[in-house]
């Protein structure tokens, strides 16, 4: 029994331990998503740039998708970049002219009044040259430029031992390596490429990037023995020594100078739903009890800092960490959320892209108040020839409002916000519709050309027979000069180009006008250039003051309007209204009055995005009757037939308009369409 005893014990310690080795079902802690931040350090003690650039870009792809948190780049370090050796006087105008006498000048004075009043620069004169004795004397008789000036004062600095450098837009004035001033050597600059390679004595004008740091001078003395005196007006660094000596100095100088909160990366948060206020104090709670030490005020000791931006109500945070502005921004949608409950409080939302006003009138339809916008809509186009834009808007602003129960609305054109009063659950089913409906308005350059084609030589049949025949595609089967109506033609492709070259280049084309203008999508434009005729008007007979007459101006001339509307494939619908009218020759006239000879296109057409449309076929055609007779021969009875007669001449014409619709989505595509016109302007042939 005693010998059974170590193989019992034995089977039962096996048992225990298997029975330890199950997996019972209890709470495991997950791991903290601080223990994630893994930074790479390399040899010199930095962080990796290539890992802190994707970690920036992870943060500001999550930040895309929450659609509330924008990632900012954080703020790196200036480099200072010399520039090449280049000839000094150069730097000077050959053209202005300047006048100079010094007899016996001391070389500082002089200095000042050539490099300081005269050319107008900045400079720095070395002590050893302000402690020098000699003088310069100077008479010229004539004016002379200011590049020669400054090459002529060069020369005699040099005879007399002194050197000018050019840094940064600073002169620089000290003695030369075989000077007076012994074996001294200037540089300027806070790179090592600055300092100038010698075994002699070094002076270094040595800058700062981030601001002058006073406390530095006596650091960098005592660690490289170095003589440092700092220069407040320059803030920069004056460093004496050897040259092993300035450059541990600069070294020490470049790990300083840098920005204090330097490689923070920034996130900014717009609350929606809460005052910036409350979001701030309780995120200092959320991330006090996660370990995270946060101040709403700026410090580079806590993790996370907060600036509160009322005006915008938004949340800025700067921290080092760039996972943290994804805790953060958690946190903050977990905030920011309207209240439970019909309790109704105020809300203002502030377009992108769009205006409030026209924001409000859409809004306005679908939730009430529609017919009153619709009527006062109605009103201000039948008055829009005697009121101002300005006065038009304001009414309109004044009209976009919603009351209701449980919503109230109205638009402020001075901040171009909608200001909402209504429960926060009303206000949230809202938002998604609004955000939808603040988009980008297009824009739409338009390019037109009216011309006056007479029908001879090649266009004999009308402006439609000659562009077909140059084999230009039609649209529609509609063609020009029919019933002398304006219908549309569409040029496209190269050999549209081809025909619109036809009719610029031509002899009987006469171009009227050729105008071009952006404007936002479904906006009026209109252009008008021509002369107001005087008229006579009424005519009012006074027994006492006699008679007045009142005079009436009417408009002569191109009268250009256009409604471009794009549609969401890109296409371009545009309400056109063309008028041209000039006082006619010959013509009967009432009671002394003009009179004016009037063509008209009124239509809507569609064209696609560069596309040039053609309105035409308004055809006018003009007789007249010449007179050549020969005086006094003429009269004779019988044989003055053979001195008389006369000539019947007529012509037609036909009023072309070719509009071409270009659309501008984003603002940089203006570049583009400001180089077309560059283009356009240096083709432009002027006759003499």
């Amino acid at each position: 029994m005693k010998q059974l005893n170590p193989i019992l014990l034995t089977l039962l310690s096996v048992g225990l331990l298997t029975a330890c080795n199950s997996s019972p079902n209890k709470f495991t802690a997950q791991k903290s998503y601080l223990n994630n931040n893994t930074t790479v350090v390399s040899a010199n003690g930095q962080a990796d740039e290539a890992q802190l650039l994707t970690q920036s870009n992870q943060v500001s792809e999550s930040a895309k998708k929450a659609g509330e948190l924008q990632v900012l780049p954080a703020l790196r370090a200036n480099t200072l970049v010399t520039g090449q050796n280049i000839e000094l006087a150069t730097q000077f105008s050959r053209s202005e002219l300047v006048s100079l006498t010094a007899d016996a000048l001391p070389i500082t004075d002089y200095l000042h009044y050539v490099l300081g009043e005269v050319l107008k620069v900045s400079y720095i004169v070395a002590d050893d040259v302000t402690a020098s004795n000699q003088t310069i004397t100077l008479n010229l008789q004539e004016k002379i430029s200011k590049q020669k000036l400054f090459a002529l004062s060069e020369q005699l600095l040099q005879e007399r031992g002194i050197t000018v450098r050019l840094a940064d837009d600073v002169y620089y004035i000290h003695q030369s390596e075989g000077g007076a001033a012994g074996q001294i050597v200037y540089g300027y600059g806070n790179r090592y490429d600055d300092v100038p390679n010698t075994s002699n004595d070094i002076i270094q004008l040595a800058p700062f990037n981030n601001g002058m740091q006073t406390s530095l001078a006596n650091t960098i003395k005592q660690l490289t023995g170095v003589d440092v005196r700092p220069i407040f007006e320059q803030q920069a660094l004056m460093i004496r020594g050897k040259r092993s000596a300035i450059l541990k100095a600069l070294e020490f100088m470049q790990l300083m100078d840098q920005p204090v909160f330097k490689n923070r990366s920034i996130g900014l948060y717009e609350a929606t739903y809460i005052s910036v206020e409350d979001l701030s104090k309780q995120l200092l709670e959320l991330l006090k009890q996660e370990g995270v030490t946060a101040s709403i005020q700026a410090s580079s000791e806590q993790a996370v800092s907060m600036v509160p931006i009322d005006r915008t109500n938004s949340l800025v945070f700067f921290t080092n960490n760039g996972k943290l502005l994804e805790r953060v921004n958690f946190w903050a949608k977990q905030l920011d959320k309207p209240a439970d409950g019909n309790q109704q409080q105020y809300f203002m939302f502030v377009p992108q892209f769009a205006r409030a006003i026209d924001l409000g009138q859409s809004l306005q339809a679908l939730l009430g108040q529609g017919a009153g916008l619709s009527n006062s809509t109605s009103a201000e186009q039948q008055n829009s020839a005697n009121n101002s834009p300005a006065s038009q808007t304001k009414t309109q602003a004044s009209n976009v409002s919603v009351n209701s129960n449980d919503l109230k609305m109205v638009v402020d054109e001075r901040s171009n916000s909608l200001i909402f009063y209504t429960s926060g659950a009303r206000y949230r089913d809202l938002l998604p519709l609004i955000k939808r409906l603040d988009l980008m308005p297009k824009q739409v350059v338009l390019e037109v050309m009216i011309a006056e084609v007479s029908l001879t030589d090649v266009f004999q049949q009308g402006v439609e027979f000659a562009l077909t025949n140059q084999g230009a595609s039609k649209v529609g089967g509609y063609k020009l000069g029919v019933d002398k109506t304006g219908l549309s033609y569409i040029l496209t492709g190269t050999l549209g180009n081809i025909n619109l070259n036809l009719l610029e280049t031509n002899s009987n084309v006469n171009v009227l006008s050729r105008p071009s203008l952006a404007v936002r999508d479904g906006v009026k434009a209109s252009i008008t250039v021509g002369d107001k005729i005087p008229t006579v008007g009424e005519i009012v007979t006074d027994p006492v003051n006699g008679s007045r007459t009142s005079v009436v101006y009417l408009n002569t001339g191109i009268e250009l309007q256009v409604t471009p509307t794009v549609n969401a494939r890109g296409a371009v619908l545009m309400e056109i209204a063309q008028k041209i009218s000039n006082q006619a020759s010959g013509g009967s006239s009432l009671e002394g009055n003009p009179t004016l000879f009037e063509r008209s296109i009124s239509t809507e057409v569609i064209a696609g995005n560069g596309q040039t449309i053609m309105l035409g076929g308004l055809i006018s055609e003009r007789s007249t009757e010449n007179d050549r007779s020969v005086p006094f021969f003429s009269s004779i009875p019988i044989l003055g037939n053979l001195f008389d007669g006369t000539d019947n001449n007529s012509s037609k014409t036909e009023l072309v308009v070719l509009v071409t619709p270009r659309i501008i989505e984003s603002t940089n595509e203006w570049q583009a369409v400001f180089g077309q016109f560059q283009q356009t302007l240096s083709d432009l042939q002027i006759e003499k």
